[in-house]
């Protein structure tokens, strides 16, 4: 027996449904390591430092250091392994990407004072003003994660039905998830009208087995502007437009033990979701220099509005040994809007006069401020999710520090990231509650006017995610990205020179 069963509407079920949409709104507010090479092999911890395509999404003041007009772009490969702990069994899975980082242009205007190209302290003229256009990925959502082991205490029907008589709503999609009715519809939920309670139509102890497959991520193009003021004061202003794309493909299988004396053969449901969408946001930021050894910099983010559509699909293959179904379930697209959390950065560093620098970036955001806004038509379910939004997650605390080195045209970096859980403590999986690591290295060629740099990233992190109700999937994702940035600066002030008049040359920052 074969049956083809189409569901068609939208797609809300309650607690479980918004389950998902609170690990989605998670993943699309925290941003992963962008920027070039540079940035990346010092730690990402570029807010004071500026002058560098990467440091402008932290802090646009950065632009203000700018001497010349400047290009740059970078790719990067990334290596992933990720290894998932499921009811005593492990299993890894390894996946490769290919990707563009950065690409991008800034042009520079250098204005002259007193006849002359230097830079003075005590000038209060604007000494240059920059513009910079610049692509860049900010969060990479690519990712595997296989499992499989032996569950000898309840199967997802077992859940469903305890779900089913918690809640005592009529069966249909506008409160419960498809795959529920899919698994009735097979037989595997029945009904005993004595009780009025639901229950499980397949054994408890069952062989399970999935894989997770996570593909796009959120790539933002910046348009900021700034400049110089006394070299001591820079500025800067940006507007960035996010490009959201998501694909989550994923499978889940229950099959009975060998030894269970059963006619159920076993399932299959696959699940497809398709997320894109448009955000925008905006920045501003300083940065102070009061001394020639040490810069100041702050900068603020306002939430990213994004305006998101989705698609869903979902397929139930179960096979008994008199009967066989298949059910096909579609929706119609949903577009709703979704706002991340805002963004505080507070940045110093510090300079070996040409030798190097040491800078410490520390950001600040509140996950449990996203928000969800599907109309007036779901304001209790959306409500519900932004109430679990807020009782689930916390403030987060990113910390970022890096060095560089320099040695003629050579420079050698190392820097280290460390991102704190977003969950409040109640919430959290001990051992597994997502707080990010990475730590790189880094080299580069600093020419007259080519560039090259080159960094190596090693991300970890180790986190939970749960097939259904509260049964987890415990993983431990390593991850180890090269990338390479070349550019190309198509002119340069002169500012290095002395004025033929001056008695002395003014002080002239050459960080760049």
């Amino acid at each position: 027996m074969k049956t083809w069963f189409v569901f068609i509407g939208l797609l809300v079920s309650g607690q479980l449904a918004a389950q998902g949409y609170l690990q989605e709104g998670l993943l699309f507010s925290r941003t992963s390591t962008p920027g070039t090479a540079r940035t990346v092999g010092a730690g990402n911890a570029f807010g004071s430092v500026g002058a560098d395509m990467g440091s402008l999404s932290v802090n646009p003041a950065g632009i203000g250091l700018y001497r010349a007009t400047d290009m740059s772009v970078t790719p990067a490969i990334t290596i992933a392994n990720n290894e998932a702990l499921f009811n005593g069994s492990t299993k890894n899975q390894k996946s490769t990407r290919v990707s563009l980082n950065q690409a991008g242009i800034v042009f520079t205007k250098l204005f002259k004072q007193n006849n002359s190209s230097q830079f003075s302290f005590n000038s209060t003229r604007l000494q240059s003003f920059s513009f910079a256009v610049n692509y860049q990925r900010q969060s990479a959502f690519s990712r595997r994660q296989n499992f499989e082991g032996y569950n000898p205490n309840n199967s997802a029907m077992d859940v469903y039905a305890y779900y089913l008589n918690a809640t005592q709503q009529p069966l249909s999609t506008d409160y419960y998830p498809v795959e529920l009715l899919m698994a009735y519809k097979a037989y595997m939920l029945n009904y005993d009208s004595t009780s009025g309670n639901y229950y499980s139509g397949i054994p408890s102890r069952v062989s399970q087995s999935g894989q997770v497959n996570k593909r796009g991520g959120i790539d933002q193009v910046d348009f900021t502007l700034g400049g110089n003021l006394n070299d001591k004061f820079y500025f800067g202003a940006g507007l960035g437009i996010g490009i959201l794309t998501y694909f989550d493909n994923s499978y889940f299988e229950e099959f009975p033990f060998s030894d269970t004396a059963t006619s159920w053969n076993g399932y299959t449901l696959q699940t497809n979701l398709r997320t894109t969408g448009v955000g925008v946001n905006a920045r501003f930021g300083f940065i102070y220099r009061p001394a020639s050894w040490v810069r100041v910099g702050l900068a603020y983010q306002i939430p990213t509005f994004y305006t998101v559509t989705e698609t869903y699909s979902a397929s139930l293959n179960a096979g008994y040994d008199t009967a066989y179904f298949s059910f096909l379930a579609e929706a119609n697209p949903l577009t709703y809007r979704f706002r991340t959390p805002m963004k505080g950065t507070f940045s110093t560093s510090f300079y070996i006069k040409q030798h190097g620098f040491f800078s410490v970036d520390y950001e600040f955001l509140n996950f449990g401020v996203t928000r969800y806004i599907f109309g007036s038509n779901y304001k209790y379910f959306i409500k519900s999710i932004n109430d679990d939004a807020r009782s689930a997650y916390t403030f987060g605390h990113n910390l970022r520090v890096g060095f560089e080195g320099a040695y003629k045209t050579l420079r050698v970096r190392t820097g280290y990231t460390y991102q704190s859980t977003p969950y409040k403590k109640d919430n959290q999986l001990k051992g597994f509650t997502e707080d990010r690591h990475s730590a790189s290295i880094g080299l580069g060629y600093r020419g007259q006017r080519f560039y090259a740099d080159a960094a190596y990233v090693f991300g970890f992190t180790k986190d939970v995610m749960y097939p259904y109700a509260d049964f987890e999937v415990k993983n431990t994702l390593n991850t180890h990205t090269v990338l390479l940035t070349l550019g190309w600066r198509i002119s340069r002030d002169n500012t290095t020179k002395p004025a033929r008049k001056a008695k002395q040359a003014p002080p002239v920052d050459k960080s760049y």
